[in-house]
């Protein structure tokens, strides 16, 4: 993943594990790794510049640690999140994700923050994913249609082809049907 491209996830997810408590920035890359799954990693030379950038901002700043050393090295730096940052973390989380590669993780980071926000922006973020998937949907059923309607697909192709489309079309039902049943869960907490 380019670097610039992915900024706003991880500054959302720094922003938003800092909103619970202080850390380093050894435990963000543990955590981000484990919630981009087996095959996402972020890189040192991705986190460790993101993290000076929003200290320069004033988003996140250091805290003195008193937790000893042991000899293992350089003492790890740890972060907490300054009045701007916080400030920040809401305006990101209110924002709407681009439709890029990267939305279902970028939605998903804003999940688990479901529990600093209220219930309207909560409302918002989850009617901005169902508007996401309705425009995958359509993606999907206009290639659907193409595909049936163009001669030059091979017939022993054709069935292979729309199978992947099926399968495209399937997950979409899933992510639909989740992401209602989460907007009435909202609604019935008011």
């Amino acid at each position: 993943m380019d670097s610039e491209e992915g900024f706003p996830i991880y500054e959302l997810y720094i922003l938003g594990e800092l909103m619970r408590c202080s850390m380093h920035g050894y435990l963000f890359h543990t955590i981000l790794n484990q919630v981009m799954g087996p095959i996402r990693k972020i890189s040192w030379g991705v986190l460790y510049p993101l993290i000076r950038r929003l200290e320069e901002e004033g988003l996140i700043e250091q805290v003195h640690d008193d937790m000893p050393n042991e000899g293992r090295g350089k003492k790890k730096k740890t972060y907490q999140i300054t009045e701007a940052g916080r400030t920040q973390f809401y305006l990101l989380m209110e924002e709407p994700i681009e439709y890029t590669a990267d939305y279902d993780l970028h939605f998903q980071i804003k999940l688990c923050n479901f529990d600093k926000i209220k219930d309207d922006v909560k409302l918002i973020i989850l009617h901005q994913y169902k508007d996401y998937l309705r425009f995958i949907r359509r993606h999907i059923e206009d290639n659907k249609a193409y595909t049936l309607n163009n001669n030059d697909i091979p017939d022993t192709e054709l069935p292979l082809i729309l199978s992947v489309i099926d399968l495209r079309l399937k997950q979409v039902e899933v992510n639909e049907t989740w992401v209602e049943k989460k907007i009435q869960e909202v609604k019935h907490t008011d």
